[in-house]
């Protein structure tokens, strides 16, 4: 019954619903056509124009992102337009959307930047600096330098660390996760949440409540303040006869946050179930990163968790309670930011793009999709063909079959332009990571596909220079080293009708 329910839920389902309802609406049109045939296709065409109309006066909307849904509008005339409303505008109704500009304003005060840093940072490296200009604008994201970071190659390693910091806490505890599943991990973590809670620690917990819908119980946020822990799910999916609130619902909460005592925080890609620490098997190995990290540049995933916290509770922070006051040595500078669908800045995508353009010598990429648009297109491929050695690191095994087969369908322009792809052999690669020259690395949330970069809200963070530089770099390459590398006679012996398949969805990669 849980399976059938996931699959019902499912935006594949929705989509395949609306394409059912407009081939039966298209045939009813065919068969009624010598009585209001006239008069209906007149309707079909004024709606068709006036939706089109409007997603291309958009300016704030992505070119590429703004031609799929303009061909999804004339492809399905009728349901195109539901489509777009459900699953392709960022906007959020008034009332919602002026509460979280209240909050994001109210975080962005609170975050303080330190112009001596970065002038700094401009003496030693001016290209670097403005990518973290830039993400200081756009993201109110400060650098920070006297920290120290921790990398995990594994979710295993991530796992044998993040449990004993956990039992070490002595004040507090955020959690922020897109999904939180029943098992080893959780139960572990759960004990500990439970007994810090009755201990007198601020224990706080927040999941997205449709990334977590088949995997814990309903109103399960209930059952955690049973235990003392302050909780709630972030917009789950119930039936209304509000629209405003399925739109709302289109936008996830995927980060995956946790800081203890304001002093300690992790985050990268591994969410709290068992297959990110291979205590099950799901799609072969299950390959997935993340990172910890000690001192000031804790207070930004703070900062990040409050802005949900503050959305879901109600409750507004004293921003500065939550400063850390411990140093430690780091030699790189550090620059954790945030991704909101509610503004008008892809800020992820943007901080992917200034890596790709400003390398030299090479970019590496791992990412568990690959559904990107004209823009990191041609940027990867003008990297690939000035000489940068491009690689990008996706899935052996994958979650998503119709998602795995998108992902193939970019790979003709980009190998023809020199980019190298990988499938890692052993299994399912979720790490979303990109290093590049020595210099610089991203690790986070956000994967490289519509929703991540368009939809949902996600948290990163950049790192330039620094021992963990290398980690990352040596990690995908020793991944490298256990993938095939999809070559030329590979795309060309795709069979015709995969290509086809691969056409048609393509038309709808933005609701992947």
């Amino acid at each position: 019954m849980n399976k059938l329910l996931k699959i019902i839920s499912s935006r594949s389902f929705l989509f395949a619903l609306l394409a059912f309802v407009q081939i039966g609406t298209f045939f009813l049109i065919v068969w009624q056509f010598t009585i209001f045939g006239a008069y209906t296709y007149t309707i079909m065409v004024i709606l068709s124009v006036l939706v089109m109309v409007f997603v291309f006066e958009k300016d704030d909307l992505n070119p590429a992102y703004k031609i799929m849904w303009l061909i999804i509008t004339v492809v399905l005339p009728i349901t195109g337009a539901v489509m777009y409303i459900l699953w392709g505008d960022g906007k959020l109704p008034p009332k919602t959307s002026e509460k979280f500009k209240r909050i994001e304003k109210s975080a962005n005060e609170a975050m303080v930047t330190d112009r001596h840093l970065f002038e700094a940072f401009q003496e030693a490296d001016p290209t670097l600096c403005r990518q973290a200009e830039y993400l200081n604008v756009s993201s109110a994201a400060p650098i920070y330098h006297q920290c120290e970071s921790t990398y995990f190659k594994s979710g295993e390693d991530f796992y044998n660390t993040f449990l004993p910091v956990l039992k070490n806490a002595k004040k507090s505890i955020f959690l922020e996760y897109f999904i939180i599943e029943p098992g080893k991990m959780w139960d572990e973590i759960l004990e500990v949440l439970k007994e810090k809670a009755a201990a007198g620690v601020d224990v706080r917990v927040v999941f997205d409540g449709v990334g977590s819908m088949f995997t814990l119980p309903r109103d399960y946020e209930l059952i955690l303040r049973s235990f003392g822990i302050k909780a709630y799910a972030f917009n789950k999916l119930e039936l209304t006869v509000h629209i405003s609130h399925y739109i709302v619902v289109n936008h996830r909460d995927h980060r995956k946050i946790a800081v203890i005592d304001s002093e300690i925080g992790f985050t990268g890609g591994i969410n709290l179930a068992d297959e990110y620490i291979n205590e099950i098997e799901r799609f072969g190995y299950w390959k997935d990163t993340a990172f910890m990290l000690k001192g000031s540049a804790v207070y930004s995933l703070s900062v990040t968790f409050f802005k949900i916290w503050e959305y879901v509770s109600g409750e507004k922070p004293v921003y500065t309670d939550y400063m850390p006051k411990l140093d430690y040595k780091e030699t790189g500078f550090v620059q954790p930011f945030s991704d909101t669908p509610l503004d008008d800045e892809n800020v992820s995508e943007s901080a992917y793009l200034n890596i790709i353009n400003r390398a030299q010598h090479y970019v590496y990429i791992t990412s568990p999709y690959l559904v990107i648009d004209y823009e990191m297109q041609s940027a990867l491929s003008l990297a690939a063909k000035s000489g940068v050695d491009v690689r990008i690191v996706v899935p052996g095994i994958p979650d998503k079959p119709y998602v795995y087969i998108l992902t193939q369908s970019y790979y003709r322009q980009l190998i023809r332009a020199g980019v190298k792809i990988y499938e890692y052999t052993p299994g399912f690669i979720h790490s979303k990571m990109y290093v590049s020259d020595n210099c610089v690395a991203v690790i986070g949330s956000a994967n490289m596909d519509f929703r991540s970069l368009y939809l949902h809200f996600e948290n990163c963070c950049a790192f330039y220079g620094g021992e963990i530089i290398d980690k990352v770099r040596d990690d995908i390459r020793d991944a490298i080293s256990k993938s095939r590398e999809v070559n030329w006679e590979d795309v060309e012996k795709t069979h015709w009708f995969k290509r086809s398949v691969q056409l048609v969805i393509r038309f709808f990669a933005p609701l992947m």
